[in-house]
């Protein structure tokens, strides 16, 4: 991986990640076909366009980096991330297959994550003993002072634990299934500081949840940033995050999670606190109560106010007013 040397260099790779961005394969082409070697770029802040391309979900534009020389093993700044395990984290799917059916070997991490049991299973030797160098990539965790934490985890248990955490977060269940009886712990905060069982109801397996309920997985415990219940955490993180998809999905399978309170936040302050003008619409045509109060006593007309989110207090202010 290489870094821009001048300014030239580094207008060319930001032409190069805004036409990844705007999905211009011909574009991609051309502009590698002039300077092949800025499919091995990096920005100043680590991203190379591969990982660009993982976080566009487009399967196309990666083959091209990759016949190009593109480094699937290039971590994207101090956050540990190959391309392959940042299309995992980003949900993906399909342009992290694609690597790996291009010869990407997925670790244990980026295996969970894409549900192959198979690959997952070769992390593992003959007396159930995760293997040297089985992970090279994890979740984005950070200690309470906010210093990164290793990626990924140093011992073999915590690999196994981050393991199950993205499997229950993208959803797959045989993987979870699996993991499972390797002895995970249960408490092990993932990214976010959320637990296996977190990440569980952020990816609506109910099978998941039933499998680390039945395991012993705490239902009460909390996560680090938003500070939710396992149950509140997907929608609430959906919510927060941008996600309307993932948000009209939680409230199909639980209509009493629009203002489900679980002693810390709501869905719609979460979305207010997140600024997400698309959630909070969803919200409040889903029955969403503005005049619901956090554990700070406040609305969300409230903490959008306070987070500078101009349109999303407009708009609960009509929904207040009305």
């Amino acid at each position: 991986m290489t870094q821009p040397t001048s300014p030239q260099d580094d207008a060319e790779l930001t032409r190069l990640l805004s036409a990844i961005y705007a999905g211009d394969t011909p574009g991609v082409a051309q502009i590698l076909a002039q300077k092949p070697e800025l499919a091995r770029a990096a920005s100043a802040d680590g991203q190379t366009p591969l990982h660009a391309a993982a976080q566009c979900n487009d399967p196309t534009l990666g083959a091209l980096l990759l016949a190009q020389g593109a480094d699937a093993e290039a971590k994207f700044g101090a956050s540990g991330h190959t391309a392959l395990s940042w299309a995992v984290t980003c949900h993906a799917m399909e342009f992290a297959r694609a690597l790996v059916r291009l010869g990407v070997k997925p670790d244990l991490f980026c295996a969970a994550g894409i549900g192959s049991l198979e690959h997952v299973q070769a992390c593992f030797d003959d007396a159930g003993k995760l293997v040297a160098g089985a992970s090279r990539t994890g979740s984005s965790r950070f200690a309470a002072d906010g210093t990164r934490l290793p990626c990924p985890p140093w011992s073999a248990t915590e690999k196994i634990s981050d393991a199950l955490s993205i499997a229950c977060r993208t959803g797959q269940t045989e993987v979870v299934r699996f993991l499972l009886t390797k002895q995970p712990d249960l408490s092990f905060r993932a990214y976010q500081g959320g637990t296996a069982l977190h990440w569980a109801y952020f990816g609506g397996s109910r099978e998941a949840i039933e499998l680390l309920e039945r395991a012993g997985a705490d239902a009460a415990a909390r996560d680090d940033v938003l500070h939710c219940t396992p149950r509140a955490f997907g929608i609430c993180v959906a919510a927060n995050s941008g996600f309307p998809n993932l948000v009209q999905q939680r409230l199909a399978e639980d209509p009493a999670l629009v203002n489900f309170y679980d002693g810390q936040t709501t869905p719609l302050h979460a979305a207010a606190r997140g600024g997400n003008l698309e959630v909070v619409r969803m919200l409040l045509d889903a029955g969403a109560d503005p005049a619901l109060r956090d554990a700070d006593g406040k609305t969300a007309l409230e903490v959008a106010t306070e987070a500078g989110h101009v349109w999303v207090v407009e708009m609960l202010r009509g929904a207040e007013g009305g």
